[in-house]
């Protein structure tokens, strides 16, 4: 049975939400265990901070629920006493709350409340300008996401110390599934605890359904992310500093979105050179979902045309995308060639269940060795001013890539 029918016949029998439930109370245990004498507050689920423009000093928190209440969010900075407390917007039962004016680099504790009842105290670390750890995952999307856990869990227990995670596009499977999101969030309660997300839109976001093309509401609804200051399009691309490095989240669903946006890559070449002549940050970093190479006919693809001569005019230094759900390093390239001088192209392995097998090529630096074997994995990324350190691994340790970039030099 085809995924795409079987989540048909799910969704036909009113079956989406059922799964998820079954492992949701052990799941979210730690969430509604509060403190202080307060009642468990079990109406707040699937609990994410989102990325701000400028994590230094804001954040973003949101959170499903099942019914409407009235909720306050109370944070203070970890060694003082005094708290403040911040007001929650609900929309189609997500609620989302923006904290702003924190402190650079620091330490805060924040929980939801409403009347007697509580979350857990949650941390909330502040970013500063220098050193940090990030995981990058891809096409998380799944049938059954257990695996999408399996890799999740797998690296927040390996790299505890990671502030910020990302997944570059195809979250779910289907992105006007409820029941896909339910189960996506249930599997990310770990590796989302305590840290920030970054998620970039894939093209399985803009699918209704039916599994024709459609608008993006399911992941729009899921996440409020900065402004790009472009009309009609808030939430498709976007782009934040984060330590030593600026960050442009981009989208390449123009062969799903193009009926409903057809200004949507134009808008994003204004954004990325006005975003870009105001970069202060040492390293310039790309997420996007399409990759720039079409393996089968082994070729640079459409989204190349869409991107690859912005990327050398702007010098942008690492470009990571996902879709083909194989880790493939291809180097420095610059006008199509490879150029000791050119932007480091990296396509991201999978982290769910959905198995693709594309052909070697001589584009690929590193690859995985057996290409039919490839289990999922994940990237983990040091940044600091001076140099990035990337390390890709799968989910059993083997290390796939390992490499170390500076301006100009990658060994």
């Amino acid at each position: 049975m085809s995924r795409r029918l079987f989540l048909k016949i799910l969704i036909a029998l009113g079956l989406g939400n059922f799964f998820p439930k079954l492992a949701e109370a052990q799941r979210l245990d730690e969430l509604h265990t509060p403190q202080d004498g307060y009642k468990p507050l079990t109406n707040v689920k699937f609990l994410r901070q989102i990325v701000t423009k400028d994590s230094r000093t804001s954040r973003m928190l949101m959170w499903q629920i099942d019914s409407q209440e009235n909720f306050s969010v109370e944070y203070k900075l970890v060694g003082e006493n005094s708290a403040q407390f911040a007001t929650v917007e609900q929309r189609d039962l997500i609620c989302s709350c923006a904290l702003e004016n924190l402190k650079p680099e620091s330490l805060y504790k924040f929980r939801i409340i409403s009347d007697e009842r509580a979350t857990s105290w949650q941390d909330l670390r502040t970013a500063g300008d220098g050193q940090f750890r990030m995981i990058i995952f891809a096409d998380s999307q799944c049938e059954h996401y257990d695996v999408w856990q399996r890799t999740a869990d797998t690296a927040d227990e390996n790299f505890p110390d990671a502030e910020l995670v990302t997944i570059i596009g195809d979250l779910v499977d289907n992105g006007q599934a409820d029941y896909q999101w339910r189960a996506w969030h249930l599997a990310a309660t770990k590796i989302f605890s305590g840290r920030i997300f970054a998620p970039v839109m894939g093209n399985h976001e803009c699918y209704g359904v039916d599994w024709f093309n459609a608008l993006p509401t399911g992941y729009l609804n899921q996440f409020t992310l900065p402004d790009n200051g472009a009309k009609n399009l808030d939430g498709y691309f976007y782009s934040f500093d984060y330590g030593a490095a600026h960050f442009f989240v981009l989208n390449t669903q123009f062969a799903e979105l193009d009926k409903f946006k057809p200004k949507l890559r134009d808008a994003q070449e204004y954004f990325l050179r006005r975003d870009a002549a105001n970069v202060n940050r040492p390293w310039k970093i790309v997420f996007m979902h399409k990759d720039i190479y079409d393996y089968a006919q082994d070729k640079f693809s459409d989204i190349a045309d869409a991107f690859t001569d912005l990327f050398d005019e702007l010098e942008i230094d690492l470009v990571f995308t996902g879709h083909l759900h194989t880790y493939r390093n291809r180097g420095k390239i610059f006008a199509r060639q490879k150029n000791l001088n050119g932007t480091t192209y990296i396509l991201c392995g999978r982290a769910g269940d959905q198995k693709y097998v594309e052909p070697p090529s001589d584009m690929d630096d590193v690859t995985y060795p057996n290409l039919r074997e490839e289990p999922e994995s994940f990237i983990v990324l040091d940044v600091d001013a001076n140099e990035i350190n990337l390390t890709a691994q799968t989910v059993d340790g083997e290390i796939i890539d390992s490499f170390t970039l500076t301006k100009g030099t990658l060994t």
